[in-house]
């Protein structure tokens, strides 16, 4: 029923429109006012506007404004009604129901009633169908899913006869007019004019408004038709992009996790739940939209999400494209990924939920899950491959937010690829500054990260030449390939084996060397590389001799055996570091080769990789206790 203006200036009044707005954007304080990005167009500085005192907000951007009303509208979509009675709940506010506002909100308000009532009335008959012998087959297929009692009461599953009429003669018996028919988007209508049902022999899933009121419905094929899913068409109650399967249901289990788990589909929302995990919803199998984003925003204090789309390639690409809408919210995400070929019903069912449990502690941060999935595309032993890679994960860092989650972005960026977090850091707020979606190459390239081991070893040689014979005995080819810094330890062993000294002049231009032949087809330099010594410097040459003279200037020779021995210590110390990272890198690969033989089900392999594992781990523990000994 609708309200009277009284009782609608009582609400508007002490409604706290600060609190309202600030469960879809993040509000900041200045003055009597808050401000904040506008959240009905893109924009990188704040020009929306809330004064509370006033009740009021504006944009003075778009140029967007009105009172808390208004605000609820725009956001959500719905009518005055609507948005009056959502605004009377988040402020836990009474709202009295007597007589008509405006003529315009009555009817709106009275058109959502009746199609609500139609919607409810026929998630009813759908219920009923699906008991009765005609909904044997939907009955079947939920069963050899394993859909129990209570799951199927508790997303009011049902089924639509594969008749023609026999929902539209159902909601006419009950009163539906052929306009409520043909609005409600339930009932279609040919060419002629004839009326008959849009879901036929279909399993249904009906779909609820935050408040629990079924709004639309989504309908699976239980044969060979197409499409395999239908939904309902867009109507007053219903507008694709601005709600999310189950949410209605998982609010406040949401609220309490302090993250949602976000699946695309029906089945995946339903298998989770099932499960016990109440924190989930679902995309409706759309992509997602920023309205639906900021709805999950409105039920977290710190917004963060787990996505757990699909493993096939549309899942993944799905997966992609939500990340700049969660950052632009505001959101920290994680990514789930499950194995090749499993989307979360059919991992569940197949590994059971604690498995699936373990899975959702070890779900990645976006950066280390982009930085990955760039390593995958891009060979990052290269120059160019680096930078594509930096690349490919750029553009998601610039939209964070917060400077200092941007600068853990940057970290973990850094780390994945192993480039210098500082000098990539500081490349990123140059970015972000500037707007800018990528980096040079020579940036990146320049930004290759020494590990202190790697440096300790470097200035151990550098400082005490003797040492040389016993770092290139153990420093092979394999283990130097692996090394971030494998130019240098290259440049340096030449100029040893050619008898040289370690001077700048000579390193300088053994290091040059090496990094031109990183640019090259053949990544070990085996082509004619040396022939262009004299050719110009580049930005990232002048930046490797700056390496050079750094390393040089640290490399301060022994005076006496006493630092003589302390530098062969270091050296020590330095090479069993290496020797090790080989090792724990071969482990973890062995740790993936484990894993896929165990899904692909081949137990003879994934025991043989887990033997070589075990045998790496002993080697490695053997050497720690020869050093230790030696100490």
């Amino acid at each position: 029923m609708p309200f009277d203006r009284q009782a609608l200036d009582d609400l508007r009044s002490q409604a706290d429109i600060a609190r309202v707005i600030s469960n879809y954007v993040t509000l900041r304080k200045r003055g009597a006012s808050y401000i904040a990005c506008c959240p009905f167009h893109n924009e990188k500085t704040p020009s929306f506007n809330v004064h509370p005192g006033k009740q009021v907000f504006k944009c003075f951007g778009c140029g967007v404004g009105g009172d808390v009303f208004t605000f609820v509208m725009r956001m959500e979509g719905v009518a005055f009604a609507e948005a009056a009675r959502m605004v009377a709940e988040v402020c836990g506010l009474p709202l009295p129901e007597t007589r008509v506002v405006a003529p315009e909100a009555g009817r709106e308000a009275d058109e959502r009633e009746r199609l609500l009532r139609l919607h409810e009335l026929a998630a009813r008959f759908f219920q009923e169908q699906l008991a009765r012998p005609e909904g044997y087959a939907a009955r079947e297929y939920l069963a050899s899913r394993d859909v129990g009692e209570a799951t199927l009461a508790a997303l009011r599953l049902g089924y639509a006869p594969d008749r023609w009429e026999a929902l539209t003669k159902f909601l006419r018996d009950h009163g539906a007019t052929e306009t409520e028919l043909e609005r409600s988007g339930l009932v279609s209508v040919t060419d002629g004019g004839s009326r008959y049902d849009r879901f036929r022999g279909r399993l249904m899933f009906p779909i609820a408004d935050s408040q629990g009121r079924i709004i639309a419905f989504g309908g699976r094929t239980l044969g060979d038709g197409e499409p395999k899913y239908l939904n309902s068409p867009e109507t007053p109650l219903y507008v694709k992009g601005r709600h999310l399967y189950g949410l209605h249901l998982t609010k406040e289990a949401a609220r309490r996790a302090g993250f949602v788990i976000l699946v695309e589909g029906y089945m995946d929302f339903l298998r989770l739940y099932q499960g016990g995990a109440r924190n989930v919803a679902a995309t409706l199998g759309t992509a997602l939209t920023e309205a639906q984003a900021r709805q999950l925003r409105r039920y977290l204090e710190t917004p963060k999400v787990v996505i757990n789309f699909d493993s096939d390639h549309a899942g993944q690409a799905a997966t992609r494209r939500s990340f700049e809408l969660f950052l632009e919210q505001g959101f920290r995400v994680n990514v789930l990924r499950l194995p090749e070929g499993k989307d979360p019903d059919d991992f569940v069912r197949a590994r059971g939920m604690g498995e699936y449990r373990e899975r959702l502690k070890q779900s990645q941060p976006l950066v280390e899950y982009l930085a990955d999935m760039a390593r995958l595309e891009h060979d990052v032993s290269r120059p160019a491959g680096r930078a594509q890679a930096v690349n490919a994960v750029l553009p998601y860092i610039v939209k964070i937010g917060d400077a200092i989650e941007r600068d853990l972005a940057a970290e973990r960026l850094a780390d994945r690829l192993q480039l210098d977090a500082n000098a990539i850091r500081g490349e990123l707020r140059r970015a972000a500054r500037e707007r800018r979606a990528e980096l040079a190459a020579e940036t990146v390239e320049a930004a290759t990260k020494l590990t202190l081991a790697e440096r300790n070893v470097l200035q151990a040689v550098l400082a005490h030449p003797p040492l040389c014979a016993v770092a290139f005995a153990e420093l092979d080819d394999e283990l130097i390939d692996l090394l971030p810094g494998r130019v240098f330890f290259r440049a340096a062993r030449d100029v040893y084996a050619g008898g040289g000294t370690f001077e700048y002049d000579s390193l300088a231009r053994a290091v040059a060397r090496w990094q031109r032949a990183e640019t090259r087809t053949d990544a070990r330099g085996q082509l004619d590389f040396f022939s262009d010594s004299d050719a110009a410097a580049s930005p990232l040459d002048l930046e490797m001799e700056n390496y050079v003279a750094e390393l040089l200037l640290r490399a301060e020779p022994p005076k006496n055996e006493e630092q003589a021995d302390r530098l062969r210590a270091i050296l020590e110390d330095g090479l069993l570091a290496l020797q090790q990272w080989r090792i724990e890198r071969r482990s973890a690969a062995l740790h993936h080769l484990v894993r896929a033989a165990a899904e692909s089900n081949d137990e003879a392999l994934a025991l043989h990789h887990a033997n070589e594992r075990l045998r790496l781990k002993r080697a490695r523990l053997a050497a720690l206790h020869n050093r230790q000994k030696r100490s």
